[in-house]
């Protein structure tokens, strides 16, 4: 992973030092995977603080940093960090990711002032380079190949928890590595909740809706298929997958360079609502993937993100029908200097045979 430039291009112009605490940020600029750390960066340097626990994992990593500098502290944190923020006058803190508690101790025991501030590693990590992208198509391969074993699993299955596990061990021996959310598997109605808690739920016959990814180096999957199990689809449900399929498709279609994400939002919209269920659309078309299974960019309404190469985010149209079952179907789109290209390649058909 290129972490040094990621940390290059975060230094540039910086007119005051910025405090990281974020620890998917420290990951993505530093390679650090650790549960303690903050990074002070400036114009000039960066300054790696860590606990005893980390100093020796962590001295490779900040030897690899432009003007990187490693602190290890067994006690009085917030002198540490007051020694790396130096003569500084204030310091940029990441507002979304400190305590109230941890910012106002800051307050009380150092003399510089703190700045707010939103989003400034979170909009490099929304452009992946080509060891992300890869790490991306890794995962999502991991996901393929779980499904392409999905109904021989689920007939085994006795219950939507019992799926889910084997879901996971399929994406395992493919290559990835456990998500952190368990797999959202849902059978029959149980597929009218969009995040359905998988449980006890028995298994058999009709539809199956799973949604789920794992992880490759750090960096998620996320899909989703819904399937008929049995002979004939109930006509209401195979209504509902096609407008769901065109709709997923619409929205794949609207992905692009310079492409506002509220628009691929609305290429999903427009569809359903052509067939009469917009209403029955219950969340966002979809997000950005990544460090986090939730990033930026957001692909939804009111959304003022524009899409670049480099960006890459789900398409996740979805009908849901109380108490008869729902369809959502949904793919990972990378975002390329002519258009796109699709990470998730498993089927999204109904039937399964």
């Amino acid at each position: 992973m290129k972490h040094a430039a990621r940390l290059e291009r975060l230094m540039e112009d910086r007119s005051r030092p910025l405090l990281v605490s974020s620890l998917v940020n420290i990951r993505y600029l530093t390679g650090f995977t650790g549960s303690n750390a903050y990074l002070v960066v400036s114009a000039d340097k960066a300054i790696f603080i860590t606990d005893g626990r980390y100093g020796e994992i962590a001295e490779p990593l900040v030897a690899a940093l432009p003007a990187g500098e490693l602190v290890v502290y067994r006690s009085d944190l917030p002198g540490h960090l007051g020694k790396a923020i130096g003569d500084a006058d204030s310091v940029d803190i990441e507002a979304d990711h400190v305590s109230w508690a941890f910012s106002r101790t800051l307050d009380s025991k150092l003399d510089v002032a703190l700045s707010p501030t939103t989003g400034l590693v979170e909009e490099l990590r929304k452009v992946k380079d080509t060891d992300e992208v890869a790490a991306l198509e890794r995962a999502a391969a991991a996901g393929d190949a779980a499904f392409e074993k999905a109904p021989l699993l689920a007939r085994k299955a006795a219950t939507e928890g019992d799926l889910g596990l084997a879901l996971i061990d399929e994406m395992r021996a493919a290559g990835g590595e456990a998500a952190a959310w368990p797999p959202i598997v849902a059978h029959g109605a149980n597929a009218a909740r969009p995040h359905h808690r998988s449980g006890e739920g028995e298994l058999g016959e009709g539809l199956l809706l799973m949604d789920y990814g794992c992880v490759a180096a750090g960096y998620h999957s996320d899909m989703t298929r819904t399937i008929w199990l049995g002979d004939e689809p109930d006509d209401k449900l195979e209504d509902i997958h096609a407008a769901v399929l065109e709709s997923n498709e619409a929205g794949i279609a609207a992905v692009g360079p310079g492409v506002e994400a509220a628009a691929v939002d609305e290429a999903c919209r427009a569809v359903l609502r052509e067939h009469g269920y917009e209403e029955m659309f219950l969340h966002s078309t979809g997000h950005g993937v990544g460090l986090e299974i939730h990033e930026a960019p957001w692909v939804k309404r009111g959304s003022t993100d524009v899409l670049e190469p480099g960006n890459v985010v789900t398409i996740e149209p979805g009908v849901y029908s109380p108490g008869q079952g729902g369809v959502r179907i949904e793919d990972m789109v990378l975002v390329t200097e002519d258009g796109r290209r699709v990470l998730t390649h498993s089927h999204k058909e109904m039937r399964t045979g």
